[in-house]
């Protein structure tokens, strides 16, 4: 019986004892407070929490991810073309060349066109030519001259000074020399609709080297043509351009949904594979727009925009119906994540809730809130406002920790058996005591359980 007393008031001394360990740190506040460097918790508000985790950070995409892509010109509108718009690939146009016969001075005489030479006094040899395709015209009594490449009035002062020299007429010669039709054919047959091919060139009839335009504003090209048509032609004549920009199809070819591969990485058509895992939303536009000025030469505005993002879960664990891996969506707060894995078990205290939580730089904090205040007392300024890979736990209640602590380390380590048997036998020999001969037994036994009483 002594054996049994001394095994019962052990257990139940090493009972107290764990639940004073187990509960030695227990203490929580009504607030929120934080680990500090000595390892002492330190009362926080809701401000100083956002302080200490770096502000609010952009989320940083998930392999998995779904994204939807969209681009368009800045400077393009539909049906519009402005004039700082610049030529792509693709585009389609109106070429149309005229000539510029304003100036009579500074015209020059081109092939086809018809020529009027007339005299003041010696009518007879008025002529009216065409200028053959050698350039020249046949005029009377001297024969061939040259016209194409000269101006009326130079024309008019050769032929003076030729019949002058011939002695074909008497007196001043008297020549007068204009331009009576311009042939027009020999640059509409030059004006084309084109596209500008893939090396960003077109090529107009009759012009021998193709004209690069792309990348040039429609100013630009006019004049690369004009500069190229003039080496063909007498006159360098005028271009117009309409423009019917082409890029719209293309960009709009680009944008899509898209999922981040295994890789970390999405396919855009032109611009190849590029690098989405890692990065936030606003980084990856960056380098969408930085790539795209390689292929496009109008600035380009592309947009991303994030559909679904698997990257944004918190971690609840601890005393919950369903610890697991949830999506921040659905659980902006600490107290939602919890409710979100099915409530805290009767094991669980809300008075304790830890918030596992790193900043920008890396570093850890571990934020104790009492949810308890925040669920029964309305203290909704406890509740924290979740960010992505958060961890939300709720510890054990210091009952549930004793009854673990007994479980561990008195069932399993303590060498007896919880329960302590008492028993005696007790002999009544009435033969003993007056001498009779009856004999008596008696055996009882009893059972001595400890039990834990919390303070």
């Amino acid at each position: 019986m002594k054996s049994g007393t001394i095994k019962t008031t052990l257990h139940r001394a090493i009972g107290a004892l764990a639940i004073l360990l187990l509960g030695a740190g227990c203490a929580t506040t009504k607030g929120i407070s934080v680990m500090g460097d000595g390892g002492k918790p330190r009362a926080v508000t809701a401000d100083e929490v956002d302080t200490l985790s770096g502000g609010d950070r952009p989320y940083l995409l998930q392999v998995g991810d779904q994204i939807a892509l969209g681009f368009k010109l800045q400077t393009v509108k539909a049906k519009e073309t402005p004039w700082d718009y610049r030529i792509e690939i693709g585009d389609s146009m109106e070429v149309r060349l005229s000539t510029q016969t304003a100036n009579r001075d500074t015209y020059k005489i081109d092939v086809g066109d018809v020529i009027g030479v007339s005299f003041l006094t010696n009518w007879p040899l008025n002529v009216t030519r065409t200028v053959r395709p050698d350039g020249r015209i046949s005029v009377a009594q001297l024969g061939d001259v040259k016209a194409a490449g000269l101006t009326a009035p130079q024309l008019q002062s050769a032929l003076t000074s030729m019949y002058a020299k011939s002695g074909l007429v008497q007196g001043n010669p008297d020549v007068t020399v204009n331009v009576d039709f311009v042939n027009l054919d020999r640059l509409e047959s030059r004006s084309r609709d084109v596209v500008v091919r893939p090396d960003g060139a077109i090529a107009l009839p009759r012009i021998g080297n193709a004209i690069h335009i792309a990348g040039m504003t429609l100013t630009e090209a006019s004049e690369a043509i004009r500069a190229e048509t003039a080496k063909s032609l007498q006159d360098a004549p005028q271009v117009s351009l309409v423009v019917f920009p082409y890029v719209n199809t293309v960009l709009n070819g680009m944008g899509a949904n898209q999922t981040i591969r295994p890789d970390g990485k999405i396919a855009i058509p032109r611009l190849g594979e590029i690098q989405a895992a890692g990065f936030s939303a606003e980084e990856l536009k960056q380098s969408i727009k930085t790539l795209c000025a390689d292929v496009i030469h109008n600035p380009v505005d592309p947009t991303v925009d994030v559909i679904t993002a698997t990257g944004s879960r918190i971690y609840v664990g601890g005393e919950v119906g369903a610890p697991g891996v949830y999506p921040i969506s659905a659980s902006p707060t600490a107290l939602q994540a919890i409710i979100l894995a099915q409530g805290e078990k009767n094991t669980g205290r809300l008075n304790g809730v830890l918030v596992v939580r790193r900043n920008p730089d890396g570093k850890p904090f571990v934020f104790t809130v009492n949810l308890h205040e925040a669920l029964y007392r309305g203290s909704t300024e406890n509740d924290i406002r979740l960010r992505p890979f958060d961890v939300v736990y709720v510890p054990k209640k210091p009952i549930a920790k004793a009854d673990l602590f007994v479980d561990q380390y008195i069932n399993q380590l303590v060498p007896f058996d919880n329960s302590l048997g008492v028993s005696g036998s007790y002999y009544l020999n009435k033969q003993r005591v007056e001498s009779k001969s009856r004999n008596r037994n008696i055996t009882f036994g009893a059972q001595a359980v400890p039990t834990l009483t919390l303070p």
